[in-house]
């Protein structure tokens, strides 16, 4: 069921603007509001860096990432949004697949400097499968998003604490762990926040 959920999504959500409030072509966006919250300097980056993107939906991150001289490579289980980021953004590398199966048995073995997910593969994947694949194939920084919600999801769904995430982080390998919540923009009425998690490769 899990990349027929994902299709259906991706065809109801509109596409990202060409352009954001300051007129760029590309950006970062750790939330779920426009235009809002930290961006790419979350990953502490060198230029060239090697990153993966868990989760790339659309591609519209990812493209940021390429757009900024990184080696950015994207994976996503939905077809439909694998087509519309190569579409939209051709020179993007964008592989359909699981996140975990693509960790452990793809794109080599040259390890990423950093890996991120908003809203993404580790809000939906078992975290104690999918870190212990991340640290295996990371050197620096994992970063991840995602927003407390009440009701129930179509697909399983990891809505855990920070210090239950800061857990699972530290037993999977994990140090200089940081929990940053965002809150929504002003005026908006009932919004989530969101949590951000950051943490490098320990051991």
């Amino acid at each position: 069921m899990g990349s027929e959920h994902w299709d259906r999504y991706a065809q109801a959500r509109p596409p990202r603007r060409l352009v954001n409030a300051v007129g760029a072509g590309t950006w970062f966006n750790w939330t779920q509001y426009p235009d809002h919250g930290p961006g790419l300097e979350v990953l502490n980056l060198e230029r060239g860096s090697r990153v993966l993107d868990l989760g790339c939906g659309k591609g519209g991150n990812l493209a940021h990432v390429h757009s900024t001289g990184h080696h950015g490579v994207g994976v996503d289980v939905s077809a439909l949004q694998v087509a519309q980021a190569r579409t939209r953004w051709p020179d993007l590398r964008v592989v359909l697949g699981d996140a975990v199966a693509f960790l452990e048995d793809g794109d080599g073995e040259e390890p990423f400097d950093a890996a991120y997910s908003v809203f993404g593969a580790l809000w939906f994947v078992d975290p104690d499968v999918l870190l212990p694949a991340i640290h295996r194939r990371l050197r620096g920084t994992l970063a991840f998003s995602w927003s407390p919600m009440n009701g129930v999801s179509a697909l399983a769904r990891w809505d855990l604490e920070p210090d239950e995430w800061g857990d699972r982080l530290d037993t999977h390998g994990f140090g200089a762990i940081e929990h940053l919540v965002i809150d929504p923009p002003p005026g908006v009425e009932r919004g989530q926040p969101t949590f951000l998690m950051r943490a490098r490769r320990a051991s």
